[in-house]
């Protein structure tokens, strides 16, 4: 199973590895891919971006049993909420499984995907035993997504929501005009 990491935690510190090393020992089957973690401190625009830009190059799931998990598992946390009151969220589409905070990084996501469902990270069972009020992608993000690999049902996770679809992330179609933003300068 695929695990892909997206953050903005940057190379000089310890905290992309101690998420890796939180899923190698739930599942260490795991192959871990590095998307980036140089996203712009807390820039949740570029972050959802570049995994919508790069997520469907990974090897989507073909196996539709039950609730064994579709192909590459997404994990995405930029996330200038933490520590508050915002959801951790899951969401599932016929090939593929995000997990992050529930604040419009997933935004593009469900527009893209045929089919999806999503999950409010409540369940504590396949979280650490403590967790952080700053370090979400270690002690829930990281063991979800290593407890999804190794095939829990989805259905565990939580409690079914709606994710937050961030106003920037719509394009507005006038007559003679197109609105949007500018998210991401490459």
């Amino acid at each position: 199973m695929i695990i892909t990491l997206l953050t903005d935690f940057g190379l000089q510190d310890s905290y992309a590895a101690g998420m890796k090393g939180i899923i190698l020992g739930i599942c260490p089957d795991a192959r871990l891919i590095d998307i980036s973690h140089l996203v712009p401190a807390r820039d949740i625009r570029s972050g959802a971006f570049l995994l919508e830009s790069v997520y469907a190059d990974f090897p989507p799931g073909t196996i539709h049993v039950a609730d064994f998990p579709p192909g590459t598992i997404h994990v995405a946390v930029v996330d200038p909420g933490v520590g508050t009151g915002r959801r951790a969220i899951a969401i599932k589409t016929p090939h593929y499984f995000f997990l992050g905070p529930d604040n419009g990084i997933f935004s593009w996501i469900p527009a893209r995907e045929c089919s999806w469902e999503s999950r409010s990270l409540e369940n504590s069972e396949y979280w650490r035993p403590r967790v952080s009020r700053t370090f979400h992608g270690r002690d829930i993000f990281a063991p979800v997504a290593a407890h999804l690999a190794r095939g829990i049902p989805f259905p565990s996770l939580g409690s079914i929501c709606s994710p937050h679809i961030a106003e920037w992330s719509r394009v507005l179609f006038r007559e003679f005009e197109i609105e949007g933003e500018v998210v991401h300068v490459d």
